[in-house]
């Protein structure tokens, strides 16, 4: 890849979606989009660039670039300590003490293939059983990868995928088919999947939230865009709701809209419930 044609489609990436590739990750960008070259018979990077800007079939194939250019690896019950978090929380007087009749709102904010929003709300299920008057609760999944989010709605895993799931968990949420498990209706009814670019304003649709998962995203983003997701998910979140990031990203030095909170194994950052 030649040098100007790296810099106008790092500039591209980042002016849609506000993810940031690196000089040392040219070579990775460049063989992400060889197939879609080969798919759009097109000779060279900087005519796929004037395509993505001018051409006929521009709109559609930023939806196939959204695909190319993200990463989608992830896991049920990724990071069991964070898991624990969120169980703490659905257990606290903060949601269940307090006399509420409205739906439990959860977001999962890059949700990838659907193993996180699952996740979610296989915890909800299992608490729903445990806890006496437990709320009714949503939980909304977003993606701006469409193929991952098309993978999510089928809800069908690998053995990969669900190698962190205890095999209580496994038998009765999921159904054996072959060689992969298929998520029941009982978990698939709580989740609502969707399009969203964390990039745009598109997040003002999910207001009023008492948990966000925004987990393993913000690493691919720089400062100025840690920051505006930050503004976003503390709009989004009501009051004394939270956020969770992934264990290895922090809000630290980019944004001082939330307080953080240490519990074992994770850090949880709460939207103060009364703003100053």
């Amino acid at each position: 890849m030649k040098r100007e044609e790296f810099t106008v489609l790092r500039s591209f990436v980042y002016e849609k979606a506000g993810i940031y590739f690196s000089d040392k990750k040219a070579y990775l960008l460049e063989n992400r989009l060889k197939n879609r070259l080969n798919e759009l018979n097109l000779s060279s990077l900087q005519d796929y660039y004037y395509y993505l800007r001018y051409g006929d079939g521009a709109k559609d194939e930023l939806y196939n670039f959204f695909d190319v250019v993200t990463t989608n690896e992830t896991s049920f019950f990724r990071n069991p300590a964070q898991m624990e978090t969120f169980k703490w929380i659905l257990q606290s007087e903060h949601l269940n003490g307090e006399k509420r009749s409205d739906p439990l709102r959860v977001w999962s904010a890059g949700c990838s293939t659907g193993e996180e929003p699952y996740t979610i709300a296989i915890i909800i299920s299992e608490m729903m059983e445990s806890l006496r008057e437990f709320r009714p609760c949503s939980v909304y999944a977003t993606d701006i990868s469409r193929r991952a989010l098309q993978s999510a709605e089928r809800g069908s895993f690998n053995s990969y995928a669900m190698r962190h799931v205890e095999s209580r968990i496994r038998e009765k949420y999921f159904t054996r088919i072959k060689s992969n498990y298929a998520v029941n209706e009982s978990v698939k009814k709580w989740v609502k999947f969707d399009f969203m670019n964390l990039n745009d304003d598109a997040y003002r649709r999910f207001g009023h939230m008492d948990v966000v998962f925004c987990r393993n995203v913000l690493i691919y983003f720089d400062d100025a865009m840690r920051r505006k997701v930050a503004e976003h998910m503390y709009a989004s979140l009501r009051p004394g709701g939270y956020l969770l990031l992934g264990h290895s990203e922090s809000l630290y030095p980019v944004s001082k809209l939330f307080k953080p909170i240490v519990l074992p194994g994770a850090v949880l950052y709460q939207r103060e419930r009364v703003d100053k």
